[in-house]
């Protein structure tokens, strides 16, 4: 499988929807009523997972993590630049996973185990992301499905 194969294979696996686009304090602290979450919590864990994931694609032999320790007991950020440096450093890390992909190599030992990886990464990604649209949407501050050609543009 050549490199272009590797990007056709992952092409928008990544995709997060602008979901933390224009997103303010109040909302990632704002209590969903029987989420188990608030988009805080699952924003901290996601920079917490994909900081784990993208050691696994550098070093296969790392540590194995507690999913349970990556859940933070906060439930909302102290404040909008709080939130906006989280944003940043969950959109270098898709960035990160995105430049991984385009150097995967078929010659690699670690292929499989880095395709794992990344097939992990994407699942868990579409997931939580799936969860914050929702609880956006059931906020009113993020668009309907049928807003979202025009929102995504």
């Amino acid at each position: 499988m050549s490199q272009n194969q590797f990007q056709i294979l992952f092409q928008d696996a990544f995709d997060t929807f602008k979901v933390f686009h224009a997103i303010t304090q109040s909302e990632t602290g704002c209590a969903i009523p029987k989420a188990p979450k608030t988009i805080w919590q699952i924003l901290n864990h996601l920079i917490a997972w994909q900081e784990y994931q993208l050691g696994l694609l550098h070093s296969v032999e790392s540590v194995i993590l507690n999913e349970e320790s990556t859940w933070i007991i906060q439930l909302k950020t102290d404040s909008q630049d709080e939130l906006e440096k989280a944003v940043l450093k969950f959109d270098s890390q898709i960035q990160q996973i995105k430049n991984e992909v385009i150097n995967l190599n078929s010659a690699d030992l670690l292929i499989f185990t880095k395709l794992k990886v990344l097939q992990d990464l994407s699942v868990h990604l579409s997931f939580h992301i799936g969860e914050i649209i929702l609880m956006r949407r059931m906020m009113g501050t993020y668009p309907l499905p049928q807003e979202m050609k025009e929102f995504l543009k």
